[in-house]
């Protein structure tokens, strides 16, 4: 199945990226086209992947506090603000 670039200025660029990577010019199509694939499947991926995190946050905050001592009591500060 062939493509038809009908853009003079698309077809410049094309070529000069084809020459500077020393591939035909169906082979940086198909270079140029799998980068842009992979960044576009990362993106969607990062974003599927903070969706999760903000829901495991929401399901977190959701739970009771089942414990009387203080943030400071949690994490060994004393009353000087030094660990013990």
């Amino acid at each position: 199945m062939g493509v038809s670039i009908k853009s003079p200025e698309a077809e410049r660029k094309l070529r000069r990226v084809s020459r500077l990577l020393g591939k035909s010019m169906t082979a940086t199509v198909i270079a140029l086209a799998d980068g842009k694939l992979k960044e576009l499947d990362g993106a969607r991926d990062r974003e599927r992947r903070l969706r999760k995190i903000e829901e495991s946050v929401r399901r977190i905050k959701a739970l009771p506090v089942r414990s009387t001592a203080t943030p400071d009591e949690i994490l060994g500060y004393n009353d000087k603000g030094l660990f013990d």
